[in-house]
């Protein structure tokens, strides 16, 4: 889990725009937005082109999280995309890929200064998650990536599937 932190790091140093779609345009992914009814995004890489669809009902800090868990996938699990949408596989409440892909994606959107910061003047979850325009499950994921490199923060069980929600 070390090496997602580590690479939502450099992904933001070495791509990083003024907001997570640049960075992943800049990544070589193509960005688009259309209604998909009630699926929030998908990663897709066909004929070597890839790239994250998003619903454009979303708001825009959904869209955000939804752009950065799919950049996740992009950069973790490119190989599972065989540009078929396999809803029913991709928010499984147990899944690996599912927890990679939120962890990077906590990882990438929060500064670690800047939960550090808030976590000064905030000690709830929900507190943290206010402040910051974050769902809560990101939050928590910020949280658990500051664990792996050496935090000690008390984190509730967090659900793999919430953006299926």
């Amino acid at each position: 889990m070390l090496r997602i932190v580590e690479l939502a790091k450099e992904i933001v140093e070495r791509y990083g725009g003024a907001d997570i779609f640049e960075t992943a345009e800049n990544a070589g992914i193509k960005v688009w937005f259309r209604k998909l009814g009630s699926l929030k995004g998908f990663y897709l890489r066909e004929n070597n082109i890839r790239y994250i669809v998003i619903n454009e009902e979303l708001d825009e800090i959904l869209k955000s999280v939804v752009c950065a868990h799919e950049l996740g996938h992009d950069l973790l699990h490119k190989d599972l995309s065989d540009g078929k949408i396999r809803e029913t596989t991709l928010f499984l409440e147990n899944s690996k890929t599912e927890r990679e892909a939120n962890l990077f994606a906590a990882s990438v959107l929060i500064s670690d200064d800047e939960i550090l910061s808030e976590l000064e003047n905030e000690n709830s979850l929900e507190a943290l998650s206010a402040k910051l325009g974050f769902p809560r499950e990101i939050v928590a994921y910020k949280l658990e990536a500051l664990n792996i490199e050496g935090c000690k923060f008390n984190i509730p069980d967090i659900k793999n599937d919430f953006l299926k929600e």
